[in-house]
């Protein structure tokens, strides 16, 4: 009886702490493009309206002619998120913005939004914790907490802009193992 009781209470305790774990998510985020004719489709209908042209660009066609980097940096300006100059060449930067203040020190992130190929867009998300010491530390995983902060408007601006969401690895790996 003493052998079984053991194994048990090590499963049980197992299964309690893993309950508690937090959600995590990795520091990149997936946007698929959908093909020219489903853009066409949706600026036929009406669905895609960009607000005003963002800082520094000339009106062109609309947002069905508008370039991959185009309709991110107006979709990152529509959520809230200013553009910045970088050192990648292919690499759109935005500048440092607070989420978060928990007294000993604040949560700031930035982003590198970059298009890869034709049809697909990687957000590069850095966190850090920024101490009122003057320390940062850099933060390795994103919690719902900070997710909630900004990925739902940045998901939303995205899509109005033709740029589906098409999550993270686990996201989509679930999705094809059901």
């Amino acid at each position: 009886m003493k052998r079984l009781c053991a194994p048990a209470a090590l499963l049980g305790a197992s299964l309690l702490l893993s309950a508690c774990a937090p959600s995590l998510a990795p520091l990149y985020r997936d946007y698929d493009t959908p093909a020219s004719d489903t853009l066409l489709a949706i600026a036929v209908s009406g669905a895609v309206e960009p607000p005003g042209e963002p800082s520094g660009m000339a009106p062109d066609g609309g947002a069905v002619a508008r370039t991959v980097p185009e309709r991110i940096v107006a979709a990152l300006n529509e959520a809230g998120w200013d553009t910045t100059a970088t050192e990648l060449p292919h690499a759109i930067a935005t500048k440092e913005r607070v989420l978060g203040n928990w007294g000993m020190y604040r949560i700031t992130v930035y982003m590198e939004v970059t298009p890869l190929g034709r049809d697909h867009v990687r957000i590069y998300i850095h966190p850090f914790r920024k101490y009122i010491f003057g320390r940062a530390s850099k933060i390795q995983y994103l919690t719902r907490p900070i997710r909630s902060r900004f990925m739902p408007e940045l998901d939303e601006a995205f899509a109005k802009y033709g740029l589906k969401p098409a999550g993270t690895p686990f996201e989509r790996d679930d999705t094809v193992l059901r």
